[in-house]
């Protein structure tokens, strides 16, 4: 995972730089020549250059990360990537008796200009990527574990050399009760006794853990239970010594090296991926969404009072709440009347489910057969609250009912189709069958099984099999 966030940044990067450089290659043949078009000059000069720099970058990786490297820190990384790759650029052109083909004062120009420019690229991204993922509720949401002699050292270094793709919600401290006490600002939000349940009961993406001590039994007992619950557990490299049979990775927290143990532990490219398609399926949706609206909108306020969509409270990846958009298909009493009717639930476990149910209105009855009542959820994809394939995000009420071992079906982002829907949900009944089919889909997700689900759903809408 660790080697994958590297490529991923280092991929970032490396395309915003190939962007300044044709940009200033640009605006210094326009400063040299004026009027006079040489195309033929700038482009050589812009090949050449592009070569000097990916050679730069071959040649001497990066050794940190954009996300821990400070201003200062960065000016002077593209200054040294200038230097190194003017003078791969020179020995080129000697080499090539190519010299006289570019003018040295277009190259003085080129230097200067692309300097200022990657140097703000680069801070731009950089801002970006804090901003859209650790603000926009997109990052890794981490506790941190530790003892109450370390607390304080391990958390300002984590924050010191904070990541955009994690964010620190809390620390429990194993020794001592420290519960409701900060540290550099952040909240110790348990101990090593409710650990496991505030875990459950909160969004937690992620538990670092570091201890120097020979690992305990009862942590070791821990570990196999946060990962039973779908949360990724990272255990610094220093007292890594457990033997236990689930996926590990190596990876990096601020400073610290881990061993990083979760039941499906996706890389950064799966990621962008998983999360690509989403985009085009959603904007795809959008469109049919915009269709439907215009039918399906009157019919909805003709046959009974109350809004047009419905909007409910559901539980998404690893316990973080989201708002869940749908069409109405419902009188608008139908979550007060919810209560009267769960004697008739026809699914057995954490899900409400009946035939003929009573508050469901005629329009919503013919839009949910045909699924048309989904379509609003293709926002919810667009805002990254869901994904395209995934599990069933749950209700408050049947989130707070979980087991410990239930929560591992929100370690990936909720769906708007998945297993559990294209296998026929009106013959599903039993919450633990649907359970394990989620699990099933989590340990063996792959990009060609999302589009093989997508698929699978257009059949089932089609052909209405499954429907509810």
């Amino acid at each position: 995972m660790y080697t994958g966030k590297k490529y991923f940044e280092e991929g970032l990067v490396t395309l915003i730089d190939t962007i300044c450089i044709i940009f200033s290659m640009m605006i210094a043949g326009a400063l040299r020549y004026g009027g006079t078009f040489a195309s033929e000059k700038i482009a050589f000069a812009m090949v050449t250059s592009l070569v000097g720099y990916l050679a730069v970058r071959a040649i001497f990786p990066s050794d940190s990360s954009l996300s821990i490297r400070g201003y200062y820190e960065e000016a002077l990384r593209v200054l040294r990537i200038h230097l190194l790759f003017f003078i791969v650029t020179v020995v080129f052109l000697y080499i090539s008796h190519q010299g006289f083909e570019i003018s040295r004062l277009m190259l003085g120009y080129f230097y200067c200009i692309d300097m200022v420019l990657m140097y703000l690229a680069r801070l731009v991204l950089k801002m970006y990527l804090f901003k859209h993922y650790r603000m926009g509720n997109r990052s890794r949401r981490l506790l941190v574990l530790t003892d109450s002699e370390q607390v304080k050292d391990v958390i300002f270094s984590l924050r010191v050399n904070s990541s955009w793709d994690f964010r620190i919600v809390g620390a429990a401290v194993y020794d001592l009760d420290m519960t409701g006490m900060e540290v550099h600002g952040v909240p110790v939000v348990c101990g090593r006794d409710n650990l496991i349940d505030y875990a459950r009961t909160h969004a937690v993406d992620e538990i670092f853990i570091r201890i120097d001590k020979k690992f305990p039994i009862s942590m070791r007992n821990m570990v196999m239970e946060l990962e039973s619950m779908g949360v990724v557990v990272d255990v610094n490299i220093q007292i890594y010594d457990m033997d236990i049979s689930v996926e590990k990775t190596l990876n990096q927290i601020g400073i610290y090296q881990v061993v990083t143990f979760g039941r499906k532990i996706l890389t950064y490219q799966e990621q962008a991926m998983k999360r690509g398609l989403d985009i085009l399926g959603g904007l795809a949706g959008m469109v049919i969404l915009g269709i439907a609206a215009i039918f399906v909108a009157p019919a909805i306020k003709l046959e009974s009072p109350g809004p047009v969509f419905f909007k409910q409270t559901r539980v998404g990846k690893n316990g973080r709440y989201f708002q869940l958009y749908k069409f109405r298909s419902m009188y608008q009493d139908a979550e007060e009347r919810k209560k009267e009717l769960m004697e008739k639930n026809e699914m057995n476990g954490l899900m409400f489910k009946i035939q003929d149910d009573p508050r469901v209105t005629k329009v919503g009855k013919f839009i949910r057969k045909t699924s048309i009542d989904e379509l609003p959820q293709f926002w919810n994809v667009l805002k990254g609250d869901m994904s395209l394939v995934g599990t069933r995000p749950p209700t408050v009420d049947e989130y707070r009912q979980y087991k410990p071992e239930y929560k591992t079906r929100l370690s990936l982002m909720p769906g708007l189709t998945g297993v559990w829907q294209v296998s026929g949900r009106s013959k599903v009944t039993d919450f633990e069958e649907v359970m394990e089919m989620d699990v099933q889909y989590i340990d063996n997700w792959s990009l060609k099984n999302d589009i093989k689900i997508i698929l699978q759903t257009v059949g089932v809408v089609v052909f209405g099999k499954g429907a509810v």
